[in-house]
């Protein structure tokens, strides 16, 4: 994988490394992990067996606008097949 993978794949793995580090809101996915949709990699996420929470906040944004957003919270993560990254 290169620093620059987009693929699932890579986006599911920095989505997980952020979640592991602390909650995730949709905007910071969006902007700083280059996550376009974050609720798709959440699903996947969870389909991989982690437990993921969700909670709804509003957040103003730098044009002074508020908007709802979601926050992901890492409840437990599962643990990896052999051989698996997720």
């Amino acid at each position: 994988m290169t620093a620059h993978d987009n693929s699932s794949h890579a986006q599911r793995l920095r989505l997980l490394e952020a979640l592991r580090a602390g909650p995730v809101d949709t905007v910071y996915a969006y902007r700083q992990l280059d996550i376009l949709h974050a609720p798709r990699r959440i699903f996947e996420l969870r389909q991989a067996g982690h437990d993921i929470a969700l909670t709804w906040v509003d957040r103003l944004t730098e044009q002074g606008k508020w908007h709802r957003v979601g926050v992901y919270s890492l409840v437990v993560a599962a643990k990896p097949a052999q051989g698996e990254l997720l």
